[in-house]
């Protein structure tokens, strides 16, 4: 492998490196939580739904809801596929590493992954550079200003699309550059290939592949462009899949054809992809009739995209001004390239412009201009030429090092190419440091959003003289004001506590990095470039970063964000992961702690059971009650975790739901969340059902007659059995009554047991109505390694308020009623 390619591995890891450092580990809006969503659903059970915070789509705002239901109610999210779908093996290389019983959080891990994406980036940013006949130097120049310079550094931190959407777009022209410069055929699929990966990023895209297919086919009526005087590119071997020597019209065809087909099989994903969401493969999940769509004037979101104080690019990447007046002496050496990048930006900021949220919602900066972030700071090639000949001049002894020559050599340009490039760091810094969110809360405090009608919200800090509200300079404010509690860095607690093994290991990682780029940079200046690396440190080179992930994942897991070993949510996530099967289905109403499950629940669970995630008053909505209905038929076991919550409450409508359909074993509380296990109505399908008519009361007055029960006639150790009481008033009930199921051995021991008021604490006897029937739905779970045999299944009621526990009675005496035999089977 050539110095070259060593040097780019090593680039990647560096910045890699960087991001890890500066990672917060965290969610910052929940457009992240969609797509992750996606991630994990794909990755665990081969799906695509987004159930786990179904919550999300009953939301105030529309830009809110972040996807569309699907024709049994469930979840999809409107993002496009491809981040979510190749970030899978990230997710399961993860997975493999968690299931090892290491403590390391999934979610937390995942977050990593376009930090890879974005030193990729990077990467083809200096072989683009060098395709255009620049150096080395100038090459690893773009490619550190793109990856530590530009709004690219906060988004490697984040798991957004945009970052996938910078490197395929950009990795599509460097493919057709290379093509124009070599003839290579391959190199034409490539970028048919990451244009594929574009368009299924968002399909907006789309758009764009006239102006990629305009570029490529310029390759056979203009001549490819370069520098004579800089450096020439490596010499490539004759290209042994080269387009063929026919006529030109059969050249076009088979260019065209070889780039189109990776096209058309990602609108084939596409259309598939529509259909397993929606029904059809033509709806999107985007709610155009709900406001969304492009109506914003043009020119409004022209402003605010580049000159606003609040999303305005040359706010968040100062560097761009310089990089816009470099365009000019670029354009003219790189006519054809200086076209298709003022075409793409053209036709993506009018896109974007028109956008009804063009500012992106509870971003950093302009989301939707990272894909453009690379191409606006190519030109830059152009003057850090100039200043490199200059450069070289004093090395070759061309000029006196004396009386300043190194400074004129520099020149004013490279002094104001320095200035705003430790200008863009600085601001990069400022936003991976402190958590953005919390100006972005404070500007909505300044400029509240009228909830009566959200589209009316016009983003703040829009005018000039707006400009001290500017989120940069809001970064600024909350460093001042609170950097500790302010700050977005996972190894810093908000408390004061610091990772001092993880600072000292990332310090170590990217000085022994920056080291080695160093060298290989001086290796451009002699004649070794194209020299092998060294095998050794080519293997071990990866190391470094992976020792750095590893300590990184190691202090993060103990974040109290995503709560703490044996307690809360996380022994929930315990219980269940000891029990889960394959058949068990998980219902949340803990819409602000999504992050528990995500990063825990999937490395804890050998059988990972699928979760489906709503808040208090969602089952009020059909497209809830057809999900959960779903549920009720397809499943043996649902687990309901609630947050927050008091048992039984009212407004907990998603319990009330649950209690009416399904059937309640038990109910425990962990700290401030409670784990209720219900069974199914799978296992009454083939229930036995007995008629009773046998009356309870006291001093043998009626009050209550017991109609008939209905629960399997066999079960197997370790699962849930379900039970239905039919019953009703005689004559209106003043005391608290509860019901008591049991399950006997034959030496009249109870095995499994469960207590219960009328529908489960949400009536009571005195308000039901007399001569009613009414149904009782509890649930036994069997202990495991039960023995098998005949087992007596008994039920009958008691006063809950009295000392004693005094039992109703049947005309006979006794105080319970044998409802029928249950054959335990075994596990």
């Amino acid at each position: 492998m050539t110095k070259r390619f060593y040097g780019v591995a090593i680039l990647v890891a560096l910045l890699f490196s960087i991001y890890v450092l500066t990672s917060a580990g965290k969610f910052h809006i929940v457009d992240e939580v969609s797509l992750f969503g996606v991630t994990e659903s794909l990755a665990l059970r081969g799906e695509v739904d987004t159930n786990a915070i179904a919550w999300t789509q009953w939301v105030n705002s529309p830009g809110e809801v972040l996807g569309a239901f699907g024709p049994n109610g469930e979840v999809y999210s409107k993002k496009g596929p491809a981040p979510a779908f190749l970030a899978v093996p990230w997710y399961l290389a993860l997975l493999a590493v968690a299931r090892l019983d290491i403590g390391l959080g999934l979610l937390q891990g995942t977050l990593l992954w376009n930090g890879l994406i974005t030193g990729l980036t990077a990467a083809v940013l200096w072989l683009t550079a060098r395709r255009l006949r620049y150096s080395d130097r100038i090459g690893i120049t773009l490619a550190l200003l793109y990856g530590l310079g530009t709004i690219a550094w906060p988004y490697a931190n984040q798991f957004f699309g945009e970052p996938l959407s910078a490197l395929s777009l950009l990795f599509c022209f460097y493919a057709i550059l290379s093509f124009r410069l070599t003839d290579r055929l391959y190199w034409i699929a490539c970028a048919g290939v990451a244009a594929a990966v574009a368009m299924t990023t968002v399909v907006a895209h789309t758009v764009l592949l006239a102006i990629y297919g305009l570029y490529l086919f310029t390759f056979f009526f203009y001549a490819p462009s370069g520098d004579p005087v800089q450096e020439e590119p490596d010499t490539e071997p004759a290209p042994s899949a080269s387009t063929p020597r026919g006529s030109l019209v059969q050249r076009m065809v088979l260019a065209g054809t070889t780039f189109a087909v990776p096209i058309l099989l990602a609108g084939l994903l596409l259309l598939w992809y529509n259909n397993v969401r929606f029904g059809n493969p033509f709806s999107t999940g985007y709610h155009f009739d709900g406001g969304e769509g492009f109506t914003t004037p043009m020119l409004q979101g022209l402003w605010g995209l580049l000159v606003s104080p609040y999303r305005g690019v040359f706010w968040y990447t100062p560097l761009l001004l310089v990089a816009i007046v470099a365009f000019v002496p670029f354009f003219r050496r790189h006519p054809v390239e200086g076209f298709v990048i003022f075409g793409l930006s053209f036709v993506l900021l009018s896109l974007y412009s028109r956008w009804w949220m063009w500012w992106g919602g509870f971003a950093w900066g302009p989301r939707f201009l990272v894909p453009l972030t690379p191409f606006w700071l190519l030109p830059l090639a152009t003057p850090l030429a100039t200043i490199e000949q200059r450069l070289e001049r004093i090395n070759q002894g061309a000029v006196d090092r004396r009386s300043g020559a190194l400074l004129r050599a520099v020149g004013l340009d490279g002094f104001i190419i320095a200035l705003f490039a430790l200008l863009s760091v600085a601001v990069q810094l400022l936003a991976v440091a402190v958590n953005y969110v919390n100006f972005e809360i404070r500007l909505r405090g300044i400029f509240p959003t009228n909830w009566a009608d959200p589209l009316e919200f016009g983003p703040p800090a829009q005018r000039l003289m707006d400009w001290w509200l500017s989120p940069v300079l809001g970064q600024w404010y909350l460093l001042r004001e609170n950097f500790v509690g302010n700050n977005d860095l996972a190894w810093l607690r908000p408390d004061g506590n610091i990772s001092l093994l993880t600072l000292f290991v990332g310090l170590i990682a990217i000085f022994s990095l920056v080291l080695l780029l160093s060298m290989v940079l001086k290796g451009y200046r002699s004649e070794q470039r194209n020299s092998t690396a060294s095998p050794i440190l080519l293997a071990s080179m990866p190391l470094i970063p992976l020792t750095l992930v590893g300590v990184w994942l190691g202090q993060a897991a103990t974040d109290p964000h995503y709560g703490v070993a044996g307690s809360g949510y996380r022994a929930v996530i315990t219980e269940i992961c000891e029990q889960a099967k394959p058949t068990d289905v998980i219902v949340t109403v803990a819409p602000f702690a999504y992050q528990y499950p995500m990063n825990w629940l999937a490395g804890s669970c050998r059988v990972m059971p699928p979760i489906v995630g709503y808040g208090v008053t969602n089952a009020a909505e059909p497209q809830a009650q057809t999900l959960l209905s779903e549920l009720l038929l397809n499943t043996e076991r649902i687990w309901l975790v609630t947050g927050g919550l008091p048992a039984n409450d009212p407004e907990n409508l998603v319990e009330r739901w649950l209690v009416d359909n399904a059937y309640e074993a038990d109910d425990r509380w962990f700290d401030d969340y409670r784990l209720v296990r219900y069974a199914s109505a799978v296992r009454m399908r083939s229930a036995t059902t007995t008629q009773l008519g046998i009356p309870l009361g006291r001093d043998q007055t009626p009050e209550i007659t017991l109609l008939g029960a209905t629960a399997p006639a066999a079960a197997t150790s370790a699962s849930i059995l379900p039970v239905a009481l039919e019953y009703q008033l005689d004559q209106p009930v003043n005391i608290e009554l509860h019901w008591f199921v049991q399950l006997l051995s034959s030496e009249n021991y109870p095995v499994a047991l469960v207590d219960t008021a009328p529908r489960n604490g949400y009536s009571n006897f005195a308000d039901l109505p007399v001569a009613e029937t009414q149904r009782e739905h509890v649930a036994l779970q069997l202990p495991e390694n039960l023995a098998p045999g005949r087992y007596r299944l008994i039920a009958g009621l008691y006063d809950s308020t009295s000392s004693t526990g005094e039992r109703l009675r049947l005309p006979n005496g006794r105080d319970f009623v044998d409802l029928q035999t249950v054959t335990i089977l075994g596990q």
